[in-house]
Parts: C-alpha cells; structure tokens; sequence
C-alpha cells in the first residue's frame, strides 16, 4: 500500500470511517503477525496478540499524531503488547507451548526457529524486521525507538548469535 492511500485511510479512520480501518488490517495484519510469533515464539500466542494489536490501534486511532506514520505506530503496539505479555508468561513460569504445525515443520525450519528464539528479544526484533519483513534500519529505529547505529550494532550481534546458535546445534547432532 502506497503512502498516500494509507494516510488517507487513516485520515478517513479518524473522520469515524469504521470501514477504512478493514484495509489497514489487510495491509498489515501479515507484518503485525510476524512481530508477534517472532516476540512471543508460537502461532496462537502470536494470533491473538496480533487480534489484540489491531483492536488498540482502531481504538486508539485518535491518538495518531502523524497519519502517515501508521504502519511504525502499530508495529510499536505491537511489541510492547507482545513485551507485556512475555512479562506475564515469566512471571507465571509458564513452559511455552508448541503447536502440532511447528513439530510437523522441516527440520531445517525447526532449527532456525529454535535458534531465532533463544535470542534475546533486543536482538530477535530487529533481526526479523529486517529480514522477514524487508524493512529498513531507519525504519526499525523509528519502530523499536532506538538509533539507527543501536540497530545496525544489534543486527551484527544478533547475525553471530544466530551464527553460533546454529552452529552449536549442528554439532549436537
């Protein structure tokens, strides 16, 4: 979705268009998701986080200063929901939870996954963003509310960690 359209969505949203924010959540709901299983580590957590996400952002649409802005608005209701959440899953000591689909994945993708969630979350979020959701390190910056150097030094660190992760599990095997 070009920015233009966006903007005038979100212009529309904030005129009271409850209609208009249904093509915000087709244009985001895929990134919004991947956030989300990339912070909480499983589908479902992930599905309803993201449900929760953009119920606020349409609840809270009012609050968006810069219309154009959207998309970093909600990615940053994002992580903090998912942040939040992971706070109340340490609290509780709670194991997390698998699904039937992510033991029925290749090998290969259960290992990455593996290895992307025994990361820290300062390193997984930028990592993702930038991989598998193709953003910038400006953008990421703006999103996470940290530099643009902080993103680039945390991707470096996160590519190592990654690195080793997989490597040491290789060898286990």
């Amino acid at each position: 979705m070009d920015t233009n359209s966006e903007k005038d969505l979100v212009a529309s949203c904030k005129h009271g268009n409850k209609t208009a924010y249904a093509g915000l959540v087709r244009a985001h709901s895929g990134r919004i998701f991947a956030i989300c299983l990339g912070l909480l580590g499983n589908r479902h957590d992930a599905e309803d986080m993201t449900q929760q996400t953009l119920l606020k952002g349409f609840m809270q649409i009012q609050a968006l200063r810069n219309s154009d802005r959207f998309a970093p608005w909600i990615a940053r209701i994002a992580r903090n929901l998912c942040l939040d959440a992971l706070r109340v899953r340490k609290h509780q000591q709670a194991p997390p939870v698998t699904c039937k689909e992510q033991q029925a994945a290749p090998e290969d993708l259960r290992r990455l996954e593996e290895a992307l969630n025994g990361l820290s979350i300062d390193y997984r979020m930028p990592l993702l963003l930038f991989y598998f959701d193709g953003r910038n390190t400006q953008s990421i910056a703006e999103t996470l509310g940290i530099t643009q150097a902080n993103v680039q030094a945390r991707l470096s660190r996160a590519r190592k960690q990654l690195r080793r992760l997989l490597a040491g599990e290789g060898d286990d095997q």
